[in-house]
């Protein structure tokens, strides 16, 4: 860890990652993504009506010209909903994770957001490590939130600091 308190891992990520707002090019990249990873999958008319409401929290992180992940959340009042979260599996276990949620925090911080919240399914351990290693914590249950499977949401949030 370095004095602001990032590891090795994160800004190596920093010098190489570019952060820009998701387009209409991008939109065969994620749903590529979301076939391959994603519990519940978003289509490509979903990424399309964010692109097109000009969603300032749908966010794309590219490596030398590849998407590798992407993040969307609504903003509502001072809370941010997010909606999903993607990162390529050839990237998973590299720390870009973690990268980033300090990039979702961040954005979220410079649009006065104090408060983000999500769902994850139950039975998405990985995922729920992360939030939880990025000091998200349960607050509840949606029953039977993943319709295609009946399966459970936990409802995770984490309050942020001020800048």
């Amino acid at each position: 860890m370095n004095d602001q308190g990032f590891s090795e891992e994160t800004l190596e990520w920093e010098s190489r990652i570019v952060l820009s707002s998701m387009s209409m090019t991008d939109l065969p990249e994620a749903v590529e993504i979301e076939r391959t990873t994603i519990y519940s999958p978003w289509s490509g008319e979903m990424f399309q009506k964010e692109i097109e409401a000009r969603n300032p929290g749908l966010k794309t992180f590219r490596l030398k010209n590849r998407l590798v992940g992407y993040f969307c959340f609504w903003k509502v009042l001072n809370e941010a909903h997010l909606l999903n979260l993607a990162l390529h599996a050839d990237f998973r276990g590299k720390g870009l994770g973690r990268f980033m949620m300090r990039n979702l925090e961040q954005t979220c911080k410079e649009m006065e957001i104090s408060k983000i919240l999500l769902e994850v399914a139950e039975t998405n351990y990985v995922a729920i490590k992360l939030y939880k290693n990025s000091g998200f914590f349960k607050v509840g249950i949606r029953k039977r939130f993943y319709q295609e499977t009946g399966d459970d949401a936990i409802l995770m949030e984490k309050r942020l600091q001020r800048c």
